[in-house]
């Protein structure tokens, strides 16, 4: 009988080291608007956006859930692994995945499951990370990090509404990277560092990046760049963003740039009248905290460099957000965009009401 309980104690002592080696965490966000939109020619259209910033104003981050977990293998070693689908709240639907084609607008692939997120990956304190699957590329890192005050949220440097998928603000390469590899370096005093590669299988084209980020204190800053390959025309839409922010207590002032060179999709080149074309955008952005409430206030514009003549696309907003708890936020945000006429449909304006919560 002693032999038995002894047993069973060291039994249940192993199973609850085991578990305490490893967690999985169930976790995501329900973020939902109702939006005016305005156009110059005189249409409006009143619509609810679904966390997936596909009408009317863009919510503050996309709803989804997810699962993330964690083994600790020893020796400083752990596996990690991310799943995370899209949810569509005006329908109920799983919100449809952006290909990783870049804002110059092939359509988004059938819904899928996991959708936003699917990587398994493992890490080291000494060797950092390496991941396998479906990713953010560095581009949007980038433009998430310190190249939008509102992380591309509800005030959105990656837009194309207004003109169209060949004139996009920033871009920022579909969100999301098929079919990609990524390492990570360990933090070393405030820099890190981070490569992608991701094979197109013959489908789309190949993919890579490079990124560079700092954070210390209150300066934040990175460096990226990004570009596709495809055969026969080589490498091709070489995208160099770069931005920093500073929190001065009072306020945060951002800036950052955003160069191309041959714009295009992973379908292939956006040639005009044969030719290729080029693309540059910079933002400046201000957020400032006032107890429960913090706003902001963002500036972007863009210019598409043709032979025929330079086009500008600009696009400027504010917004409100107001904390009810530390998970929950209702937020107001307008928007507006203008710019030469090409491909466009005028002047358009957005007004918008959300609540928000992370669970």
């Amino acid at each position: 009988m002693k032999k038995s309980a002894i047993a069973l104690a060291v039994l249940g002592t192993l199973a609850g080291a085991a578990s305490a080696q490893s967690s999985v965490t169930l976790y995501g966000r329900l973020d939902t608007s109702i939006a005016y939109t305005k156009l110059n020619n005189g249409d409006d259209v009143t619509r609810m956006s679904g966390g997936s910033g596909s009408n009317g104003a863009d919510p503050i981050g996309g709803s989804r859930w997810g699962l993330r977990g964690s083994e600790d293998l020893g020796g400083g070693l752990k596996a990690n692994f991310v799943i995370e689908s899209g949810i569509d709240l005006s329908t109920g639907e799983g919100a449809t995945a952006s290909a990783a084609s870049g804002t110059s607008g092939s359509a988004t692939s059938p819904a899928r499951l996991f959708s936003r997120l699917a990587w398994v990956g493992i890490s080291s304190t000494s060797l950092g990370e390496i991941r396998l699957g479906r990713q953010q590329g560095m581009t949007r890192e980038i433009n998430t990090f310190v190249g939008d005050i509102s992380a591309e949220g509800e005030l959105q440097i990656v837009d194309t509404q207004y003109a169209g998928s060949g004139r996009p603000l920033y871009q920022n390469f579909g969100t999301r990277v098929d079919n990609a590899v990524t390492y990570t370096t360990p933090n070393f005093s405030g820099f890190q560092a981070r490569v992608l590669m991701a094979a197109g299988e013959g489908a789309t084209a190949r993919q890579q990046g490079v990124m560079a980020t700092y954070a210390a204190g209150p300066l934040k800053a990175g460096l990226s760049y990004e570009s596709y390959d495809r055969d026969p025309v080589g490498s091709y839409n070489e995208v160099m963003t770069f931005g920093a922010s500073y929190n001065f207590g009072m306020a945060t002032l951002l800036a950052s740039y955003q160069d191309t060179s041959d714009f295009g999709g992973n379908a292939g080149l956006v040639l005009v009248g044969g030719l290729k074309q080029d693309h540059n955008a910079y933002n400046v952005g201000v957020m400032v905290p006032f107890g429960a409430f913090e706003f902001r206030a963002q500036y972007t514009e863009a210019t598409q460099k043709r032979s025929t003549g330079d086009l500008d696309l600009e696009k400027y907003g504010v917004s409100v957000r107001y904390a009810l708890s530390k998970r929950t936020q209702l937020y107001g945000v307008f928007t507006q965009r203008d710019g030469d006429a090409a491909t466009a449909a005028g002047k358009e304006s957005d007004f918008a009401f959300g609540i928000g919560h992370n669970f």
